[in-house]
């Protein structure tokens, strides 16, 4: 699709405008009497604001290569006149997946600044921008030419970051004074409505409330959806919910240790694999396994499907963040190619919990394999590497930490 050519987004935000002028028109009387103006410019700041656009890092699990026939230019001084203008070669087709937040429209919308060189080609899926190149095998034959084109893809997200922040700036302008512009409107009109009252007192002419007038209007506040992540499961993997539900059960278990960590003060790291095998086992009952063989050794927590697929999950207690590289190894080395959700759990019993948690990103960030890291929550992280064990399988790791510090 073209970038920033479709609407002129002074046009689009005149437009909002005027359809707050018409939703503050279609309140009643009654309604702009009985209700605190201050909740009704709530709502229409709600309706009628433009969420910004926010571009994240790429999301490598999305990440494609094809290989097929593409098409290459010619050039015409290369071709006679009753030549074809292109040829097909063997090449590839690379996708690079980036996530997004906020109105999509506004992909398509000039602001009032904007480039006039032009924008790159993007395609918009499900959440995600979608940059897509095409090249021929002859032109990929090298490390510099991997580094030609990834710095191709750098140069044109930047060039998209940039014409988004120009729309940013004029709809985050909008926003802004959106509410106190619903709010002096509402006023406007509160005032027409209580001059009415007035005149019909005058006249003395009884005037018939209806029973809405005697209650409020509740609050109603409309939030434009945000994009769903691209579903990824593979049909020899566990699925995602199922991944999530068991992710489930070891945080509530974690949590519960952390509530009363003096009581799990003399146990030790088998101890709590065996406690959260008890919780996974009153769930799948019976299936999951402690100290299963797996591939290269004996993993902790092993849940495997019909499908041969398994979960597979290692408990360790924390020994600082030199240890995780290893740990991440460990894991790897107990996964078949079916395997690929896996989690890393681990018992701390440091004091200060908050300064552990601050090291782990940059922990596993350090890992040569690894290609992603998302800070779920505070003591938890979504991460994605290439395994060793299967080379070019991507693993899902969600590394988990709990506070079982006890003075």
């Amino acid at each position: 699709m073209e970038l920033f050519c479709n609407y002129d987004l002074r046009s689009v935000i005149e437009n909002q405008h005027q359809k707050l002028n018409r939703r503050i028109e279609r309140y009643t009387n009654d309604e702009i009497m009985a209700n605190d103006l201050e909740i009704l410019a709530d709502n229409c700041f709600e309706e009628f604001k433009i969420p910004a656009v926010e571009i994240g890092d790429e999301e490598f699990s999305q990440r494609s290569i094809i290989q097929r026939k593409i098409q290459q230019f010619i050039e015409p001084f290369f071709r006679s006149m009753y030549q074809k203008e292109y040829v097909e070669v063997d090449g590839i087709v690379a996708n690079f997946y980036f996530p997004y937040t906020g109105e999509a429209d506004l992909f398509k919308c000039r602001a009032s600044t904007y480039s006039v060189s032009g924008y790159p080609e993007i395609e918009l899926s499900k959440g995600f921008i979608v940059f897509t190149y095409q090249k021929a095998l002859s032109e990929m034959q090298s490390q510099e030419d991997k580094e030609k084109l990834f710095a191709q893809l750098n140069r044109d997200l930047s060039s998209i970051k940039s014409g988004i922040s120009y729309a940013n700036n004029d709809v985050n302008e909008f926003n802004r004074n959106l509410r106190a512009t619903a709010l002096k409107k509402l006023q406007e009109r509160k005032q027409k409505v209580e001059q009415f009252f007035s005149i019909s007192q005058m006249f003395e002419v009884p005037l018939k409330k209806s029973d809405f007038a005697n209650t409020h209007i509740p609050m109603q506040r409309k939030i434009v959806p945000i994009a769903k992540s691209y579903n990824n499961a593979q049909a020899y993997c566990i699925s995602d919910a199922e991944y999530k539900f068991i992710l489930d059960i070891i945080k509530h278990n974690g949590c519960t240790y952390e509530r009363t960590p003096s009581s799990y003060r003399s146990i030790h790291e088998e101890d709590f694999r065996n406690t959260l095998l008890a919780a996974l086992n009153g769930m799948y009952q019976g299936g999951a396994m402690g100290e299963a063989f797996r591939n290269k050794g004996k993993t902790d927590i092993c849940i495997e499907k019909d499908n041969r697929a398994a979960f597979v999950a290692e408990c360790k207690m924390w020994t600082g963040q030199g240890g995780v590289e290893d740990a991440v190894n460990q894991l790897d080395s107990y996964l078949t190619w079916r395997d690929c959700k896996t989690a890393l759990i681990y018992f701390v019993r440091n004091k200060d919990f908050m300064r552990v948690l601050s090291t782990v990103p940059q922990a596993l960030q350090a890992i040569s394999s690894m290609r992603q890291v998302k800070v779920i929550d505070k003591n938890e992280f979504d991460c994605c590497f290439i395994s060793a064990a299967n080379p070019g399988q991507l693993i899902n790791i969600r590394v988990m930490l709990f506070n079982l510090y006890s003075a």
